[in-house]
């Protein structure tokens, strides 16, 4: 996987969708990460929404904007989970656009005050087999996932930032479930995802 170190004091921003949102609940990336940096005093914040895109964030009437939390939370590290909501577009090349976009308004910003902080990619996670339970064939899905897995790899290489391929382990057969629909991660699969980030 991709190499990012850690500085002392970082302050770890983790945005996106439903992967990092339901990831908050049992902590194993956070564990990893802390367990991998005990003396650099790092502070993770969950800052992802279910059905958040690069390009789409709506929040309700009064709640602050994506750029607001990350100036509370000083983040100088962004960790950005997309590509699953936005492959059901079918627009590999759209997404590249927003993602350039992302990129590029996040570099122009200090949230910490300081200086533009460093943006880790990730890309989504392939649909799981049904391995025998009553859900859809993966294949058409992971095939899409797989070109804006590629797309976002494109845009982290040619902006000079670190990405994280965790749909290719996450294609691969296994002999135990690591979702609880296809999509959604259960322990098994956080704890392994974790290991992967």
């Amino acid at each position: 996987h991709a190499q990012f170190t850690f500085e002392k004091g970082d302050n770890v921003a983790i945005i996106g969708n439903a992967l990092p949102d339901r990831m908050q609940h049992d902590g194993w990336m956070e564990t990893y990460i802390q367990t991998a940096n005990p003396d650099k005093n790092l502070a993770l914040r969950t800052l992802a929404f279910s059905g958040d895109e690069v390009a789409k964030r709506p929040r309700e009437e009064g709640y602050p904007s994506p750029n607001d939390l990350l100036t509370l939370v000083k983040a100088n590290v962004i960790f950005a989970f997309f590509g699953y909501n936005e492959s059901f577009c079918h627009d590999p090349e759209v997404f590249k656009k927003d993602l350039r976009a992302f990129i590029d308004e996040t570099l122009a910003k200090k949230y910490d005050g300081k200086g533009a902080p460093r943006i880790v990619l990730f890309s989504p996670i392939a649909q799981e087999d049904p391995m025998g339970r009553d859900l859809p064939d993966p294949a058409e899905n992971n095939k899409r996932l797989g070109l804006y897995t590629e797309a976002m790899a494109e845009v982290a290489k040619a902006n000079s930032v670190v990405f994280v391929d965790i749909f290719t382990p996450t294609s691969a057969a296994r002999a135990k479930q690591w979702t609880i629909n296809g999509i959604h991660l259960n322990q098994r699969g956080s704890i392994a995802v974790a290991g992967m980030a």
